[in-house]
């Protein structure tokens, strides 16, 4: 599962796979928090492999993989 940390004009979002719409955040270090905890807990739960991925502009990294 990936799970992409945007920043956005005015904030930054988490997009996960399995949720209808984003969730909002006014900070990125807390949106990045909130992402890394649900790909430790979905590796945890199933033994698949989660990331994330911050994505600010138009570039991308993978800033964290379980599994």
């Amino acid at each position: 599962m990936l799970i992409k940390v945007q920043h956005r004009e005015r904030g930054w979002q988490v997009v996960h796979p399995a949720k209808p719409t984003a969730i909002a955040f006014h900070e990125g270090a807390v949106a990045f928090d909130f992402a890394d905890a649900l790909a430790r807990e979905h590796h945890a739960e199933t033994g698949h492999s989660s990331a994330v991925r911050v994505e600010v502009l138009e570039a991308a990294v993978e800033a964290v993989r379980y599994g």
